[in-house]
């Protein structure tokens, strides 16, 4: 028998890392667009996979714990996660002025992987 959290863990942990072998393997391939393109792409596949990762961290954060709890945890966890995407999409678009091909490129290989991650780990 399962313990649910530990798998929980388990397959959040391994979402996260394929989505960063996804990020650098399409970082690779975008290397031929320019250096540019390539940093972009790896940008966009690294805050989504952060952002994963801090979801997870923050959900699992508790333990086990009452289903109002855990509930709150997730709702939590979404809002850590996407105050980071913005934050660090803001700072790809605005400041660092990151192609944005090159960056949506890297956010679709990463979300792909991931739901490839979570079809894998049923």
């Amino acid at each position: 028998m399962r313990n649910s959290i530990a798998h929980g863990k388990s397959v959040a942990w391994r979402a996260v890392a394929l989505q960063l072998a996804a990020s650098i393997t399409a970082a690779m391939l975008a290397v031929g667009f320019g250096w540019r393109d390539a940093l972009a792409t790896l940008a966009g596949g690294v805050l989504v996979s952060v952002g994963n990762g801090l979801f997870a961290l923050r959900m699992y954060a508790r333990g086990v714990s009452s289903g109002r709890s855990a509930l709150r945890s997730i709702y939590a966890a979404e809002v850590l996660k996407w105050m980071w995407l913005c934050a660090t999409l803001y700072l790809a678009i605005a400041v660092w002025k990151l192609p944005f091909p090159g960056l949506i490129a890297g956010i679709l290989a990463a979300q792909f992987a991931f739901w490839i991650a979570l079809l894998a780990t049923r």
